[in-house]
């Protein structure tokens, strides 16, 4: 994944992002009963495109590459058709891989597109922790992918796709890092787009994929070593947005910043975007500690 570098301090009103209703509905997850034959395919992930992640060159780029734990789940027009088991490639970071599993044919004809989608149970960036790898990650709970294929025959209990699967990254990596002076360490960072196009959560409603947008909140689990937060997000605006940040530091005191995103950040998603120096401002009524207690700044 190459690497996008943009620090572009600014401070804004936190009030001028926008707040939307959400609705957290996920796709239907069984698949119906009916014939089952075995789809077999080879899938790929370039540098746009990524699921298993690997920070290099100096934090300036993230790989990616494919895991045996991964599942690939088939849909057709939004129906869970059935789900693939991941066989990665020979090396020690497998950019190809072959997935393999059973899925429903009932109704299934040549030609019909099927999409392939690395989920979780559901499709959600909410309740992120701040981190790119290890349990509750970026990596290992909110990162999804998608590929389209079509059906070139179904016989004998086989379904042979055209072609190989190209999985498409369906979000970027930010990292993030907020200064006040010095470097803060949130305990909670809440983020709001200008254009409110941040999205919590996609479903699946009528015959298309849905999404719900609405703010994303990062409760880090532990301080960060390096100060910097990641946090998995995906915009469905493609013009400059500004995202707002409210944050409560380990001080407990709440912080404000904003950070312009320029429309080249944001044409497609997939990409790694540093932001390590966000100036922000601490609010005036905010606490501050003094010998270890908590007071009320005044007014």
């Amino acid at each position: 994944m190459k690497a996008k570098i943009f620090i572009i301090p600014a401070i804004l009103a936190v009030a001028a992002c926008q707040q939307m209703e959400v609705d957290n509905s996920t796709p239907v997850e069984k698949p119906e009963k009916g014939s089952m034959a075995t789809l077999t395919l080879t899938a790929t992930k370039g540098e746009a495109h990524t699921k298993a992640l690997d920070l290099v060159n100096d934090g300036t780029r993230l790989n990616a590459y494919w895991k045996s734990t991964e599942t690939v789940k088939v849909y057709k027009d939004g129906t869970l058709l059935g789900s693939l088991s991941v066989s990665p490639a020979d090396g020690e970071k497998p950019t190809s891989a072959t997935l393999s599993g059973s899925i429903n044919t009932t109704g299934l004809a040549v030609n019909d597109a099927l999409t392939l989608m690395i989920p979780r149970d559901g499709w959600d960036y909410t309740g992120q922790t701040g981190k790119l790898t290890g349990e509750d990650s970026v990596e290992d709970t909110y990162s999804y992918a998608m590929a389209t294929i079509n059906v070139a025959s179904v016989d004998n209990g086989t379904v042979v796709p055209t072609a190989a699967a190209v999985f498409s990254n369906q979000q970027s990596i930010y990292r993030l890092g907020f200064v006040d002076n010095d470097y803060i360490d949130p305990r909670e960072v809440t983020i709001f787009s200008t254009a409110g196009k941040l999205v919590r959560s996609v479903s699946y409603e009528g015959s298309a994929w849905t999404p719900d947008f609405g703010w994303i909140t990062v409760v880090p689990t532990a301080a960060a070593a390096d100060h910097f937060n990641y946090v998995s997000l995906r915009n469905d605006s493609t013009a400059a947005d500004n995202y707002c940040f409210s944050i409560i530091g380990s001080d407990h005191a709440l912080y404000t910043a904003v950070k312009s995103i320029p429309a080249e950040a944001l044409d497609v998603p997939g990409k790694f975007i540093s932001a390590s120096s966000i100036g922000a401002t601490k609010a005036s009524f905010a606490p501050t500690m003094t010998s270890g207690t908590t007071t009320n700044t005044a007014l």
